[in-house]
């Protein structure tokens, strides 16, 4: 080894030599750093809610149909589960329809229409165990639930319906006509908020909220039911919850929740047997 207090100028030389291999070596070791450290940051990193446009929609305004489902990206490899049911996302474009399959054998299901105006509810099961039996609004798009492009706000867009008519299918065939409640329903879009939902969702996500109250009287109020649907650009449905109306307070109190907060891989293909 050199003595440091050696002074020839070889030994300078030898020095000079060395002080730039350590600049050089500590350089590329600092970028070496610096490039682990952002590739980190950006594997780390949740992907961003993004727009995947269904309709042009007003500036101001919503494309809801985006909001109600799962990218594809995802739901042509994954689905949703949580505290309770497993949500599989059925879109194709151009369809009029979307499902929701709540069950892995490609039922039970709530199946919505959709045109250039408004999304609809139409479909749901009857039993959980038989795909025969289901019921569906009488005259298929009597029950707008949210603009096809709507407003949020607190509330943003809200639509009043007087016919809330359904008919009960005990199979495919067989079937009775039903009003619903009081006949009136009220629904209204809310928000943005920002929430955390757990699972495998980002913090804070932009989220919409739709209200929809039915068993209303005729002036749209005093609606015995409430049902929440929260809802992330990116995700879809990720929350909802039931509620029912005190009569004695007119405060609702929760019936049923369930949160929507894991990807899990595996789709399904719907089983509707009757049309």
């Amino acid at each position: 080894m050199t003595s440091p207090f050696q002074t020839s100028t070889e030994l300078v030389v030898r020095r000079q030599h060395s002080d730039s291999a350590k600049k050089r070596t500590a350089f590329r070791a600092a970028f070496v750093l610096a490039s682990a450290a952002w590739c980190i940051f950006a594997l780390g990193t949740a992907t961003p809610a993004s727009a995947e446009s269904t309709i042009s929609c007003p500036a101001g305004t919503y494309d809801m149909l985006d909001w109600m489902t799962l990218d594809s990206d995802l739901r042509n490899t994954y689905h949703m589960e949580g505290t309770s049911n497993p949500l599989y996302t059925i879109l194709t474009p151009g369809s009029g329809k979307f499902y929701w399959v709540k069950g892995g054998l490609g039922y039970p299901w709530d199946i919505q229409l959709y045109d250039s105006n408004y999304i609809y509810l139409w479909v749901t099961e009857m039993s959980w165990t038989v795909p025969q039996s289901y019921k569906k609004f009488t005259n298929n798009t009597n029950l707008p639930l949210v603009p096809r492009c709507a407003t949020a706000g607190t509330p943003g867009s809200t639509i009043k319906v007087s016919n809330t008519n359904y008919d009960l299918h005990t199979n495919c065939s067989q079937s009775c006509s039903v009003t619903l409640g009081l006949q009136t329903s009220i629904n209204q879009l809310w928000g943005p908020y920002s929430y955390s939902f757990g699972g495998d969702l980002p913090a804070n996500l932009k989220t919409l909220m739709i209200s929809y109250r039915y068993n209303c009287d005729t002036n749209y109020a005093n609606c015995g039911d409430k049902e929440e649907y929260y809802l992330t650009q990116k995700y879809g449905l990720v929350q909802w919850v039931h509620y029912i109306r005190i009569p004695a307070t007119g405060a609702y109190a929760q019936l049923q929740k369930t949160i929507f907060n894991k990807l899990v891989v595996g789709v399904v293909t719907p089983d509707f047997p009757c049309f």
